[in-house]
């Protein structure tokens, strides 16, 4: 991490409270590593080939802070484990239901969503969920 996002980062530690460890870099530099959204299980194996000390518990924890303070995402899906996702702005994504990878959706604006809920109630949209799944192009030719 350089320049200015560095200093973003220390900020939001800064201003949460917490302490930018070695630990928590290590993870935020596994995550960008990933075209995706890895599982923890998957950020910890990235993060245990530089640090082979590295107990998989100390990335949950990571993890958890990081997501916690705004740092990153984090995607519940009810049969998947937790992804992680460095793009904090709103977007959508769409499960695998066969192998479990996640891709944003392109094209798919969250503000048209947003400002169509606006219309139709009272309500301003702080944060929207939405479940999208199907089956990827590598498990359809599977078959």
């Amino acid at each position: 991490m350089v320049g200015a996002l560095e200093r973003d980062v220390r900020e939001t530690f800064r201003r949460s409270g917490y302490t930018l460890t070695s630990q928590r870099r290590a993870v935020l530099e596994a995550l960008k590593e990933f075209d995706g959204h890895p599982s923890a299980e998957e950020v910890y194996l990235v993060v245990k080939k530089k640090n082979p000390k590295v107990a998989l518990g100390t990335v949950y924890q990571a993890l958890s802070v990081l997501e916690e303070i705004g740092l990153i995402g984090a995607k519940r899906w009810s049969d998947s484990p937790v992804r992680y996702d460095l793009n904090t702005n709103p977007h959508y994504d769409i499960r695998c239901t066969r192998c479990g990878e996640v891709e944003e959706v392109p094209g798919l604006e969250f503000e048209d969503f947003a400002a169509r809920v606006r219309q139709s109630t009272p309500y301003e949209v702080t944060n929207a969920t939405l479940v999208i799944e199907g089956v990827c192009p590598d498990c359809l030719t599977e078959g």
